[in-house]
């Protein structure tokens, strides 16, 4: 099967081109995709402009007229319907990019739609900076070209793109993945550094009992990801230890806000079990600590490390999400349960912890129950939630939802 080979090549079709030998030189076959407006320079498409336009919705002659943004979006979408369209088909065996700032951004926006754990390489003359907008939630692999893709091949780009070339033929090599049906059901669970015991523990006590897991930092992009992998149907049950980013999704503040909205939805909209705990839910993420926007500079801070500083959340923000997470539990399909740990919700949120504040925890706690549907139950513990006794009443909940599972010896 071919590696589709995508940008614009009114600007980088020599570069694609010289990509594609490469390619060609470790046996492999490219399918050569134009996601730009103009006439090609140096190789001739596989897939043209008109055709990328046409599956984003538009036209290029009307294109060409319209804001860049609107252009970028359109040819972003139609890239993903042909990546997709190829992919179903089963005629794409990876996907490998090449673009500017503007370029990127389309192409990432085209391998976005792709599975996760299907290859996906980008070379781009912005990989050294900020690339969380371009990747989202993907698992798209960045290289940095280091000279501008600009003109055709040189000394610098060439030895890159060979790289790039060497990476995708590596990444398309790999053995097959054993079938879904074939392996046990996955539990996926959120983590923090701050509940990672707990998070251990239960990964633990899971795969005891004869189910794979899968951790997702609650970081915003990986959040993101577990409920698209949900969506797909590739998760059978969540252990959210960690709904951290929902906290950052009410507020609107913090860096874990999910790349896109919607945490713990996807599981109750698929029907899956579901057990929640509120780990790290009580404090904001920032950076350094000239990342911490004004208003919250006076609260309790915790620097996790000199660039990660936890905020304390105030009793009307926990109020706010306390209520959204049980509006959002309620539209669950399949079994939930909640459990709260009253001795802590992190190792910084322990009662003697530096970001401890019983009030504004009480606020969540209250207004969580009072919107909670009556047939959820909340299970209080007098535990912090990395004791480990914590853990191991979450699974055998879990457990139960699941029925038992028949463990190799």
């Amino acid at each position: 099967m071919p590696i589709g080979l995508l940008s614009t090549l009114d600007t980088k079709g020599r570069e694609i081109a010289f990509l594609a030998a490469c390619l060609q030189e470790r046996e492999r076959a490219a399918v050569v995709v134009d996601v730009g407006l103009f006439e090609p320079q140096g190789v001739v498409p596989d897939i043209s402009r008109h055709e990328v336009a046409a599956a984003g919705g538009a036209e290029v002659r009307t294109l060409v007229r319209r804001p860049r943004d609107q252009v970028m979006a359109t040819m972003g979408r139609g890239a993903g319907e042909v990546l997709r369209r190829l992919h179903a088909e089963g005629r794409l065996e990876g996907a490998l990019g090449l673009g500017g700032n503007q370029g990127t951004a389309v192409v990432c926006a085209g391998m976005r739609q792709l599975p996760l754990g299907f290859p996906k390489l980008v070379v781009s003359t912005v990989a050294s900076g900020n690339m969380r907008p371009y990747i989202g939630w993907s698992d798209i692999a960045m290289l940095f070209s280091v000279a501008d893709l600009l003109g055709g091949p040189n000394p610098v780009v060439e030895s890159v793109l060979q790289n790039a070339a060497a990476a995708m033929a590596g990444m398309t090599s790999r053995p097959a993945a054993p079938a879904a049906s074939q392996r046990a059901p996955l539990v996926a669970i959120t983590s923090l550094g701050n509940t990672h015991p707990a998070v251990i523990r239960a990964m633990e006590l899971l795969r005891a009992a004869g189910f794979e897991v899968a951790a997702f930092h609650a970081s915003g992009a990986c959040g993101s990801a577990m409920e698209r992998l949900i969506s797909a149907g590739r998760v059978a049950a969540v252990l959210e230890l960690t709904p951290h980013e929902l906290t950052e999704e009410v507020i609107g503040a913090g860096w874990y806000q999910p790349v896109e909205g919607g945490r713990l939805t996807a599981a109750g909209r698929m029907g899956l079990p579901q057990v929640v705990a509120p780990g790290g839910m009580e404090y904001l993420c920032f950076g350094p600590r000239e990342s911490i926007p004004p208003r919250f500079r006076r609260r309790p801070t915790y620097f996790h490390n000199p660039l990660n500083a936890n905020v304390r959340t105030g009793r009307r923000e926990m109020a706010a999400v306390g209520r959204a997470l049980g509006e959002r539990l309620n539209q669950a399909k399949g079994p939930v349960a909640v459990v709260l740990p009253l001795k802590g919700w992190s190792v910084y949120g322990a009662p003697d912890g530096p970001l401890h504040d019983a009030a504004a925890d009480a606020s969540f706690v209250r207004s969580l129950t009072r919107v909670l549907r009556g047939d959820i139950p909340v299970h209080r513990l007098p535990l912090h939630i990395n004791d480990p006794a914590f853990a191991a009443h979450c699974c055998e909940l879990l457990r139960g939802f699941l029925g038992p599972r028949e463990v190799s010896a």
